[in-house]
């Protein structure tokens, strides 16, 4: 049984993936400047810096591996399929 490729950058699932990860980027940068600048806690400020850092490394993961599929595939269309019975017209006239 072949395995599934991976989604590329174009499909709806990782573009779905990207914006969550970025959503959740923005929600620890707000976490984090409102419990150091607002509530003075220092516990949810770290939260939020944690949550910023963890959502950056993955949102930066999920990039270069979409392109890296990207460029895969791109790579794999150019390049011409060898056929079976080889070189020359189908069926082996000359």
């Amino acid at each position: 049984m072949p395995r599934e490729s991976p989604p590329l950058p174009d499909d709806r699932i990782y573009r779905t993936i990207l914006v969550v990860l970025v959503a959740s980027l923005l929600i620890g940068a707000a976490l984090s400047l409102a419990g150091e600048l607002v509530w003075h806690n220092p516990a949810l400020s770290q939260a939020g810096t944690w949550l910023v850092f963890a959502s950056g490394a993955a949102y930066v993961i999920f990039r270069v591996l979409g392109v890296r599929e990207a460029r895969k595939r791109a790579r794999a269309a150019e390049t011409p399929v060898e056929r079976e019975d080889g070189p020359g017209p189908p069926g082996g006239e000359a």
